[in-house]
């Protein structure tokens, strides 16, 4: 009787290791699962000067588990003039650059395994445009060169927006149309006579500028 119930207690804690076992799915009961490759979302992202992006990270491991490595994984950035990010994978864009768009590789790192999300972080939106020229009072059929430069939001250098802006001319008979900030004095145009000239782009009008023909 001793020997049988022995035999039974043996029977019974084997069924439980056996049980133990299958539930664990046998893989990664006896061995930790090997982190294989980390997946980072989202992988690129444009934000605004001064705005922020939350970046995630995944762990995959070689049992087909993952895991959430977000708050474990370290944090790094290729260009903190750019773009800085916090141990929690929380990107934060500079309030100013010196030339944007400016481009920043975010990479999470745990142990030898990375994975890197590329951010991009571009200007804020157009606040002021100016206009001006070389040739304020040029002569009767003279061609007039326009720039335009813009000011937006969070930059400290202002952006050449000559192509990009919509001219205009308050006298079409002095001159009639402007493109790409070039327009002609017509050949018709008398002495003295003027036009004020503008630029507008996003709802945003520039400065307007006297032309005075000779």
């Amino acid at each position: 009787m001793p020997s049988l119930k022995r035999n039974l207690r043996i029977l019974a804690t084997f069924a439980a290791l056996s049980l133990l076992a299958l539930a664990a799915g046998c893989r990664g009961f006896f061995v930790n699962p090997t982190l294989t490759s980390i997946t980072v979302a989202p992988t690129s992202a444009s934000i605004i000067q001064g705005g922020t992006q939350q970046i995630n990270a995944t762990g995959n491991y070689n049992d087909g588990s993952t895991k959430d490595l977000t708050g474990g994984a370290t944090w790094t950035t290729s260009a903190s003039a750019i773009a800085t990010v916090s141990k929690g994978g929380l990107v934060t864009a500079a309030s100013t650059i010196s030339n944007p768009p400016g481009t920043a590789t975010i990479t999470a790192t745990s142990g030898t395994i990375t994975a890197s999300s590329t951010i991009t972080v571009n200007t804020g939106p157009l606040t002021a445009i100016a206009i001006s020229t070389t040739t304020p009072n040029p002569a009767a059929g003279q061609t007039v060169v326009f720039t335009a430069q813009g000011t937006y939001s969070g930059s400290a250098q202002q952006q050449d927006i000559t192509t990009l802006v919509t001219w205009s001319s308050s006298n079409t008979a002095v001159i009639s149309t402007i493109a790409s900030g070039s327009g002609a004095v017509l050949s018709t145009a008398t002495s003295g006579a003027t036009t004020d000239v503008t630029a507008t782009l996003n709802g945003i009008t520039s400065n307007a500028l006297t032309i005075t023909v000779q």
